[in-house]
């Protein structure tokens, strides 16, 4: 379950969406609950709630005292997830599901705290960077690279997983760059980089790659910055036109469907952000064949596996140069290499029997962690 999924576009959405779609590919009773638009297939429930845009779920989080975060008012976000978790839990309730798996803190959380009326196994797919005070309260956690599961280990009795995203490498794959631009309405001619992450500076620090970029000087190259808009979104365009005028392009919620083009038209994904969970983009960008450059974070570190740069964001001039020296054979070279890393580690066919043999785990209460090679395992519980 997710409820940003029908409304909001990020690694999270997308995540949920995938998952439960490969689960019923396979046959297993799976249900996946999203906080809005239409229900488009047969295992789709929705069930609305207050959204974070609201202007009334801003009004809550601007009028409630200090310790109000405690009962999920500390930002819209936690508001939308508390009341999902109210609007959810009669569903839960009267199905007596197996398993919740999801990525969403603040709704784990609730529901960890209310399993007792639901009867069901709570997994935390841990993909948001939570404190470890908010990990102790779950009893199944699900961690994205072995990075973070030597981080946080196992806390007493709970059982810790380390199973990463998948990302479907027969979406997400190379294919014909002049076309795809085409198609896009990008030039030709320029050397494309290409970000596709949440169009912010507090997280995804975009200003910092805007700032490198216009350093770096190169007048055949083309900025692309693809992602969610947010409240920051604004400014950040602003500086953007400001330094690079049409040197850059910034796309504003890109439908999921048309990111493998977007993929196919870069010549170099970059991320920016100093802490990653993983980074379902780095994957995708993998799986199309690109060479990334990311921050020296052992999560991602470990996801790129030396296919792409790590190089330290933090440091002025860094990217800039690295920027200005990469070259078209140099990144389809290192991209070959991502591609294959990608359905080595991260395919559907890699990742998905892990899944399947965590939910065994936690349903047995076996003392396993399943790490990042794939096991043969079976699966039959409503998820």
């Amino acid at each position: 379950m997710c409820s940003g999924l029908g409304h909001i576009a990020r690694g999270v959405e997308t995540w949920a969406d995938s998952v439960a779609t490969e689960l019923h590919r396979r046959d297993l009773n799976v249900t996946l609950f999203k906080g809005a638009g239409p229900a488009q297939r047969e295992f789709e429930r929705v069930v609305p709630c207050l959204k974070r845009t609201t202007t009334l779920a801003r009004t809550i989080v601007r009028l409630a005292p200090r310790w109000a975060w405690r009962l999920g008012c500390h930002q819209e976000y936690d508001v939308e997830q508390m009341a999902f978790a109210m609007a959810v839990l009669p569903h839960l309730i009267r199905k007596r599901y197996d398993l919740v798996h999801l990525q969403d803190p603040w709704l784990g959380y609730v529901l960890e705290k209310t399993r007792r009326l639901h009867g069901a196994r709570v997994i935390l797919g841990h993909g948001t960077e939570e404190a470890p005070w908010l990990l102790r309260r779950f009893q199944h956690v699900h961690e994205l690279t072995p990075f973070y599961l030597d981080r946080h280990g196992d806390l007493g009795d709970r059982q810790w997983f380390a199973v990463p995203n998948f990302v479907d490498t027969n979406r997400f794959r190379p294919g014909d760059r002049r076309a795809a631009r085409e198609a896009l309405g990008l030039p030709q001619d320029k050397f494309i980089v290409l970000s596709a992450a949440a169009l912010n500076r507090s997280k995804k620090r975009l200003h910092w790659l805007i700032q490198e970029f216009a350093a770096a000087n190169r007048e055949d190259a083309l900025l692309v910055l693809a992602g969610a808009r947010e409240t920051e979104t604004a400014d950040l365009s602003l500086e953007a036109r400001r330094l690079l005028g049409d040197r850059v392009v910034i796309l504003e919620n890109v439908p999921h469907a048309r990111m493998p083009l977007l993929y196919q038209a870069a010549d170099v994904h970059v991320l920016c952000s100093l802490m990653e969970v993983m980074g379902i983009s780095i994957v995708e960008a993998m799986a199309s064949g690109l060479t990334n450059l990311v921050h020296t974070w052992g999560s991602v570190e470990w996801v790129v596996g030396g296919t792409g740069r790590v190089l330290d964001m933090e440091a002025p001039g860094v990217l800039a140069l690295e920027l200005r020296n990469l070259d078209r054979e140099t990144c389809i070279r290192q991209g070959q290499l991502a591609r294959q890393r990608a359905i080595d580690m991260f395919s559907v066919e890699a990742v998905v029997e892990q899944m399947l043999g965590m939910y065994d785990a936690v349903l047995s209460g076996r003392r396993v962690r399943p790490r990042v090679e794939p096991a043969a395992v079976s699966a039959g519980a409503a998820v």
